[in-house]
Formats: C-alpha cells, structure tokens, sequence
C-alpha cells in the first residue's frame, strides 16, 4: 500500500522543477486534516465531510504531504494548489500520517506549516482493523504470508496501526487535546448524523447541516475480497492507468459513487472475514489492550472494542 501511494504522484516528482517554473495554480494550505486510521472509514468521512457547503476536502483525498518519503518534497505550493481558497474550511485525507515507526515526524511538520489546524483521526475495534488490514493486503496482492504469521508479528504495520494511541499522541503533542478529534468508525456506522454533528460543530461550521448522502457508505462491501477489487487495485499501478488512480477523486461525485459501486458494491452490505483463531485473538489482544486503555485515558471515553 506505501508502494502504491509512492507511485501516485511519482510523475508530479519526476518532474518538480519544470512544475516550479511554470508554476502552480493560486491555493491556500488546508486547516483541516484527518489522519488516518488505516482501514477505520477515512474515505466515508472524508465524502461526508466534502458535503458541507462550508467545508472543501482535496481531490484526490490523500496528498500524504507531511511524510518525508513521499510528498514532502514537493513543496508548500504544490501542497497549497489541492485545497479551494474561498472554502471557510480546506481539509485532506491521508491515512498515512499515522503509520509510526515507519514514517516519523509527520506530526512535527504538520504543526511547522499548519500551526492552527485542527486534526480528526479515525479509529475502529483495533482487532477488525488488523484483520481488515491484512485482507486488503491479500486482496491487492501486497501480503502473501498466512493469517497466523503476519498478524502474530508485533513489530508488523499490521499491529503499530492499531495503537491508536501511540499514533495519537505526537499530534496531541503538537497540536494540543483541543484541536485534535478522536472519531470512532463504530460511531460513524451506527449513528452517523450525530458523529457528524459533532464533526462539524468541531470544525466550527453549521453542525445542523444533513444531507441524503450520508447513507452512502464508501469502500466496503462484498467487493473489497473479490477479483474485481483485486483486479483493480493492480490495474491502477500498471504506468498507463496510473492517472486514472490519481484522478478519481477530482470525478464529479455521482460518477465517483458509480465507479465504487462497480468495484466496492457497498449495496451488498460489508464483506464476511474469516474467523481469528482463538489463541491469535487473544494474542493480538495482549499486544494492543494497554494502547487502548491508554488511548481511552486520552480522550476521557470508552471504546465498546473486543480486546
């Protein structure tokens, strides 16, 4: 999945410096961004979000800007160019700004540029994340290894992105307990207009706003383990259809919903999951209960989870 964000804007860094003279169209940086986590519903909130008439979120969702390996590079300009400067509020999506240890610092060069931004980070049961993790690996063919030996690994991606408050905390640091927002996947399935209200009034805009299209639930469903998903997932790394990966959040929104209910057919409801053995239930939930309880402590709420 990294090599996939890598290769999005790979052109974009090929070619920085004929970009630099000819000059970006005139933006403004964003003062909303949520931060991951991995697989936890970013993609949802980021289209519900993006509904608000006070609130603009980038296309294509995730600019994963602040990682030092990857955008980082490419400068606050091209940075600025994603986000509309009339919107009241400029937000992105990049679940990659909580993917500690392998990419370090992203909270620090966040607060450098966006000293006043306000940060939304999205968690789930950290034992369904792991799980749907791992079979979204499989599923684009990024992980070959069986259940039982990639998921029983503690130094794995796999297990430091459900430490939710190990990722948290460098953003808490930076930004304080006051601008950064903690959401539950679980929150946003269950009762979505109240999660969003209070999204909303967080990001200071009118927290009454409803829209039809919040019934809509994007990249879930039966399709996320099927061939058709798989397929797709390789096609857009082949160099031609690269553009077409990039680009498919700047598609008008009705088109963007059709293209994912071919590929996702979120309408099906969400794909089964295999059963965790038990033994790797339990040893998972030793790895992550004290990142939980810690996470619970931090945010002054429980979280129903399954550890």
């Amino acid at each position: 999945m990294v090599a996939r964000a890598h290769e999005r804007f790979a052109s974009e860094r090929r070619h920085l410096g004929r970009r630099r003279r000819r000059g970006e169209r005139r933006g403004a940086l964003p003062n909303l961004i949520v931060v991951g986590g991995l697989k936890c519903g970013t993609t949802s909130l980021h289209h519900y979000l993006n509904l608000h008439p006070e609130i603009a979120m980038s296309r294509p969702k995730e600019l994963n800007f602040f990682v030092a390996e990857l955008n980082w590079g490419l400068g606050p300009q091209w940075y600025a160019s994603h986000f509309d400067r009339s919107a009241r509020v400029r937000g992105e999506s990049s679940p990659h700004y909580t993917n500690l240890p392998r990419f370090a610092g992203v909270a620090e060069r966040m607060r450098e540029l966006l000293a006043e931004a306000r940060i939304v980070y999205m968690v789930r049961d950290p034992i369904d994340r792991v799980l749907s993790h791992y079979l979204h690996n499989v599923g684009g063919g990024y992980e070959s290894r069986p259940m039982e030996v990639a998921l029983a690994d503690p130094d794995s991606a796999y297990v430091a992105r459900s430490r939710y408050a190990m990722q948290a905390e460098p953003y808490l640091d930076a930004f304080g307990a006051e601008r950064v927002l903690v959401v539950s996947r679980e929150d946003l399935r269950d009762d979505r207009e109240a999660t969003m209200r209070r999204a909303f009034e967080f990001c200071e805009v009118d927290a009454s706003f409803r829209s039809p299209q919040f019934e809509r639930q994007w990249e879930t469903g039966s399709g996320k383990s099927s061939g058709g998903f798989r397929l797709m997932d390789r096609a857009v790394r082949v160099p031609g259809l690269r553009a077409l990966d990039r680009n498919f959040d700047r598609l008008p929104e009705s088109l963007r919903w059709l293209v994912e209910r071919l590929v996702h057919d979120p309408g099906t409801g969400a794909a089964s999951k295999p059963e965790l053995a038990p033994g790797l239930r339990e040893r998972l939930g030793a790895m992550l209960r004290d990142d939980a309880a810690r996470l619970e402590a931090l945010t002054g709420r429980r979280f129903d989870w399954s550890l």
